[in-house]
């Protein structure tokens, strides 16, 4: 994704909703390609007790964005 694209996407969204970057054990903090996202997704249970973070925001819709899922 270019930076233009994401731009592009964002622009599309409310800008008062916040933005969670998709993290995983995989990241390692190595440099990836954007290639998922924004998405809205919907905190849930699971995602407060694995994630401090989503401590608290459970029902929350946030917009996501990552480099995807291994």
């Amino acid at each position: 994704m270019k930076v233009k694209d994401l731009i592009k996407e964002l622009q599309k969204l409310n800008p008062e909703q916040r933005i969670m970057i998709l993290d995983g054990f995989n990241g390692g903090g190595y440099p990836r390609m954007i290639n998922l996202g924004p998405t809205k997704q919907k905190i849930t249970k699971h995602d407060a007790e694995e994630c401090a973070d989503c401590e608290g925001r459970i029902g929350e819709t946030v917009n996501v964005m990552g480099y995807g899922f291994y």
